[in-house]
This record gives structure tokens, C-alpha cells and sequence, in this order.
């Protein structure tokens, strides 16, 4: 993980930095350039660390147990802790997992749906086996791992 100075910086500075910080997370957020955010200013490592956590959060909201978190994401129950405890503190962002959870049950539902269309009509004059196949596969990418 990256480090940080041990240097101080003046009181001033630092309320100015932070106060900076979230704007332009909004900013780039807003237009549309997440991944250029994320790819100029973290490390790999910070993007691991950072992807972690959100996974964690994003599970617990699912209702993940602790244990199936730490085997599936590979990281301490105590970390998984500092994580439940940041997200029920703050509301807002335990409202914004539910509603990502709830967009991502929708387009599973959507999915599901197709996945049945396609089942029901099977190409003219095709190999059966092979197309039962392919709808398998296409069924199998489509799962979310999380």
C-alpha cells in the first residue's frame, strides 16, 4: 500500500486538499471519466485496496456473511468489520449499495427473461447440442460473481 509523508502539512493546506478532494471526484464523476480518475491517480495496489472494500460493502448490503466475504474476497474478518461499521454509519451510502443491488436484481431479472426466450427458440436446422451449449456458457458469463 502506498505511504504517506511523514511530514506534516499546515492546517490550512490540508482543509483546502480535502475540501478539493471530493469536488473533483464529483466533477470527473459527473462527466463521465471514472476510469480516467481511477487510472491516473492510484496505484494498482490502491486500486485493489479500494475495489476490496467496495466489494465488501456492496456484499454485506447483499447479505454475504463475514466468513463468505473473507473466502470469496480474501481478506480479514477485521477489515470486513471497519467496513460495516463505516457503511452503517453512514446512511447515504448504505442507500446507494441497496440501489445499485436493486439495478443489478432488475438486470439479472432481464437476463433471466431472455435466457427463457432463448431456451424456447431454438435455431431451424441447427446442431441442438451445440446451441444447448452456447446458451449454457452465455448462461454461466452472464452470473455475477458477487
Amino acid at each position: 500500500m502506498s505511504q504517506v509523508s511523514k511530514n506534516k502539512i499546515n492546517n490550512k493546506v490540508y482543509e483546502k486538499i480535502f475540501s478539493l478532494f471530493p469536488r473533483f471526484l464529483f466533477k470527473m464523476t459527473s462527466k463521465g471519466k471514472q476510469s480516467e480518475l481511477v487510472d491516473v491517480f492510484f496505484t494498482r495496489t490502491e486500486k485493489i485496496v479500494l475495489a476490496k472494500r467496495i466489494a465488501i460493502a456492496f456484499m454485506l448490503v447483499k447479505g454475504y456473511s463475514y466468513r463468505q466475504i473473507s473466502d470469496k474476497i480474501k481478506v480479514s474478518t477485521s477489515t470486513i468489520l471497519k467496513i460495516a461499521d463505516s457503511i452503517t454509519s453512514k446512511q447515504s451510502i448504505e442507500e446507494e449499495l441497496k440501489l445499485i443491488d436493486a439495478e443489478d436484481a432488475f438486470a439479472d431479472f432481464l437476463n433471466a427473461i431472455d435466457y427463457h426466450v432463448a431456451k424456447l427458440l431454438p435455431p431451424k436446422g441447427g446442431n441442438w447440442s451445440s446451441w444447448r451449449g452456447r446458451i449454457e456458457k452465455e448462461k454461466r458469463d452472464l452470473e455475477n460473481p458477487i
